[in-house]
């Protein structure tokens, strides 16, 4: 994924889907921290203004105090607007506005990253959209040329994932990868879902990972918990650990780390290959 145009190089990334639904603010937050994990400074940015969840998803909903709209309408330095994360000191967070986050402008959001990046020497930032097409502003600030899409294993989310890419070209984000969240491997393997690579097909987007279904991250998430934080999903750790080595340029295979998957057949039937 390319580099950004700011002074130390940080890398903008979207994440992103014209559906609500898939799972776009958990996929950011576990990314993220899996980042941070990894010794890169990473900032991770709620711009969904209307539903505004991630200081839920991360439990810090009563530690917020500043947000991205004081920041950006220089109220205060963006540095005392970002809360740093008490499990890795490498993640920090920036809050949705409560109120008037759709009367910024690009401006004022591109120069407040900027600011963020200068300030802090970020490795990344994470920018979570909202559940529907990205907002002008957002994409209109020249920073952003990559993009995770993240899609489900439902038709009308894989079909949503299509039309995300083709939005984001016309905006010019070219380097576009797609994120199969809640990825029903039992249903795969026994041939009642699409495999991934015919997912791949229906979207034409170049993979970046895939993330298991597990009921248990989206009581983590409820908890203000991530998939780092419980031993009970270490496929949904493992996942997210493997897609933020393969954004950093690392090489891993696309089941590293993952339990459960014993015999090359079931990978046929995973890919979609009989």
């Amino acid at each position: 994924m390319s580099e950004s145009n700011t002074a130390n190089k940080v890398r903008t990334i979207l994440v992103t889907s014209c559906k609500g639904g898939v799972g776009k603010s958990t996929c950011a937050a576990n990314l993220a921290m899996s980042l941070a994990k990894r010794g890169k400074q990473t900032l991770l940015v709620d711009c969904d203004f209307d539903m505004r969840c991630l200081d839920l998803l991360l439990g810090v909903e009563d530690e917020v105090i500043y947000d991205l709209y004081d920041a950006a309408k220089g109220r205060i330095p963006v540095s005392k607007a970002m809360l740093r994360d008490s499990r890795c000191d490498k993640l920090c967070f920036l809050a949705a506005p409560f109120q008037g986050g759709n009367e910024l402008t690009t401006d004022e959001l591109q120069n407040m990253l900027i600011s963020a990046a200068s300030d802090e020497a970020f490795d990344y930032i994470i920018l979570d959209t909202p559940g529907s097409l990205v907002s002008p502003a957002i994409l209109g600030m020249g920073i952003t040329s990559s993009a995770i899409i993240v899609a489900s294993h439902q038709p009308s989310s894989i079909r949503a994932a299509d039309k995300t890419g083709e939005y984001l070209s016309e905006w010019r984000v070219g380097e576009q990868r797609l994120l199969i969240n809640s990825f029903d491997f039992d249903g795969a393997i026994k041939g009642s879902r699409p495999g991934i690579n015919e997912i791949i097909d229906k979207t034409y987007i170049q993979l970046c990972g895939i993330v298991p279904y597990e009921r248990e991250l989206m009581i983590l998430s409820e908890n203000g918990r991530l998939a780092a934080d419980s031993q009970e999903i270490k496929n949904c750790a493992a996942a997210f650990d493997n897609i933020a080595c393969r954004i950093m340029g690392r090489y891993v295979p696309l089941f590293q780390g993952f339990g459960g998957i014993r015999t090359k057949r079931q990978i046929r039937r995973l890919l979609g290959r009989v």
